[in-house]
C-alpha cells in the first residue's frame, strides 16, 4: 500500500505543478537505518527453506530489531511534520505485531472482503514469516490488517490503520517537498 500512495503522491505533485527533482533534496536523517531495519525484517523472503525454519523461530526478535531500527529512523527525522504521521503508523503496526509474537494479525473478514481467498493458506503457515490469522485470542485486533481494499482496486489488499496513517504520512511528504519553491534543506538550515 505504501508504494501505491508514493506513486500516487508522485502522480498528484506533477499535476500540482510540483517539482520531482525536490524529493531528493528531503533532509532524511538516518536513511541507513531505515534501510537496514527494512534488510532485517525482509531477508526471511529470500532464505532457503533450511533457514526458513531458523528465521521462522525467531521471527519475533526480528520484528522487534527492525521495528526499534525502523522507529529510530524515523524519530531522527521528527523535524519533517509528515514523518511523524509515517512514524505513529509504524508504531501501531509495531504494537500488533509483538502482541501476535512477532506477525501482523489479519483478519479473515477482510481477506474474504478483498477477493484475496488464496491468501489464507499462508495465515495459517507457521513458517510464513510475515503475517497469521486473526483469532478470538488476538490482543489489538484493531491494530492488524482489518481493512479490505478489493476490486476494482487494481491490487486488492488488506490493510491496518497504521498502513494507512503510514500511507497518508508518505503522501503529505512528497506534497511538501515536490511543491515547495525553497528547498527543504534550505528551511533547516535558515532554522539552524
Amino acid at each position: 500500500m505504501l508504494l501505491d500512495f508514493m506513486a500516487l503522491s508522485i502522480i498528484v505533485g506533477i499535476l500540482r505543478r510540483g517539482k520531482f527533482k525536490n524529493l531528493a533534496e528531503i533532509p532524511l536523517k538516518k536513511v541507513e537505518i531505515i534501510f537496514l531495519s527494512f534488510i532485517i525484517r525482509y531477508i526471511p523472503l529470500f532464505m532457503k527453506s533450511s533457514f526458513k525454519e531458523f528465521f521462522s523461530e525467531y521471527m519475533l526478535l526480528i520484528s522487534v530489531t527492525s521495528y526499534v531500527l525502523l522507529l529510530y529512523g524515523l524519530c531522527s527525522n521528527w523535524h519533517l511534520k509528515p514523518m511523524r504521521l509515517v512514524a505513529l503508523g509504524v508504531l501501531l503496526n509495531f504494537l500488533a505485531i509483538i502482541a501476535s509474537g512477532g506477525k501482523m494479525p489479519v483478519s479473515l473478514w477482510a481477506v474474504d472482503a478483498a477477493g484475496l481467498e488464496e491468501f489464507k493458506s499462508d495465515l495459517f503457515n507457521p513458517d510464513y514469516p510475515y503475517h497469521v490469522a486473526m483469532t478470538s485470542t488476538t490482543r489489538l485486533k484493531i491494530f492488524g490488517d482489518i481493512i479490505p481494499l478489493p476490486r476494482p482496486y487494481p491490487r486488492p489488499k488488506v490493510f491496518s490503520i497504521g498502513d494507512l496513517l503510514m500511507a497518508i504520512g508518505v503522501f503529505f511528504l512528497v506534497q511538501e517537498a515536490m511543491l515547495k519553491k525553497k528547498s527543504l534543506s534550505d528551511k533547516i538550515e535558515k532554522k539552524n
